[in-house]
């Protein structure tokens, strides 16, 4: 075999290593990436949420800056779904007893619900609906565009079917949680299928791991 095999495949994998460790211990916001359990859901880099506009259910404005100071969990939906916005923000709502009986409790988190339809969805009923589940939760509707500015950010879909001129159709849309860092960065993101429990333990986690 040719001497210079082996030192050329013994460059490489040193050069492999060294990317792996780079990678492995390059800082993440000025810390040292997460543990292999919050790779999956954090992103690679957070992302700033840029200037957008909604109505909370209380007919005050929803917009960047009040995703900032706390953590929020954001859940997009809507008030008629059958199945996956009920499920899913039941599932919140034992998050947050979950978190609520922490050290750490519910002062830095906030739990928020964006409609997409905003036709059938008028704050007022936001409001009434979201008091079935928790009477924390922040729900939020407004124009089109500006629902969209938000959705597209995230990265979420949606997708309505049937005759929306009139009253009975549904909207197709994923059970997946957006989090929001205290800095109004789009941070995580967390796929179904979920639990209260384990969605209350990567919080934590991932709380501790950005307050490092």
């Amino acid at each position: 075999m040719n001497r210079r095999y082996p030192m050329l495949i013994a460059a490489g994998l040193a050069l492999g290593f060294g990317i792996a460790a780079g990678v492995l211990f390059w800082p993440r916001s000025g810390t040292l990436l997460p543990p292999a359990e919050l790779a999956a859901p954090l992103l690679p880099e957070p992302r700033t949420i840029t200037p957008f506009q909604l109505t909370a259910q209380d007919g005050t404005v929803l917009d960047a800056s009040r995703l900032r100071g706390k953590w929020s969990l954001v859940f997009i939906g809507y008030t008629h779904c059958p199945d996956v916005c009920p499920t899913t923000l039941n599932t919140l709502a034992g998050t947050a007893k979950q978190l609520q009986a922490s050290p750490e409790g519910l002062d830095h988190t906030q739990f928020v619900f964006v409609s997409v339809d905003p036709k059938r969805d008028s704050p007022s009923h936001l409001k009434d609906y979201l008091a079935f589940f928790h009477p924390g939760f922040l729900g939020a509707t407004g124009e089109r565009e500006q629902i969209d500015l938000l959705v597209r950010q995230l990265g979420a879909i949606y997708m309505f079917e049937g005759d929306t001129s009139g009253d009975s159709y549904i909207v197709n849309h994923s059970a997946t949680l957006y989090l929001i860092d205290p800095q109004g960065r789009f941070y995580a993101r967390l796929q179904p299928p979920h639990e209260p429990a384990q969605i209350a333990d990567l919080l934590t986690r991932i709380r501790r791991h950005y307050e490092r």
